[in-house]
């Protein structure tokens, strides 16, 4: 993926998410909001969830934020959204 490409979507998203791993690495992913050609923060969240809870055993926290305030909006930790 080009810079330009990962700055575009960066810009575009409704929402991010940071997470923190157990081995002390953290990686900030950004929401795929599109659903049927709209964009929806909804569809954005949830995909952003389904991909931490995947990865739950290596998770130590991770926060979802408004990518547009940086309001955050929910946190996973020990394996429950808060």
């Amino acid at each position: 993926m080009s810079t330009t490409s990962k700055s575009n979507i960066a810009t575009s998203a409704l929402s991010k998410a940071v997470v923190y791993f157990i081995d002390g690495n953290s990686r900030k992913r950004y929401s795929r909001d599109m659903a049927r050609g709209i964009p929806k923060q909804s569809v954005g969240i949830a995909r952003l969830k389904k991909m931490i809870e995947g990865w739950h055993d290596n998770v130590q926290m991770a926060i979802i934020y408004d990518n547009r305030t940086d309001e955050e909006l929910m946190r996973y930790k020990n394996g429950t959204w808060t």
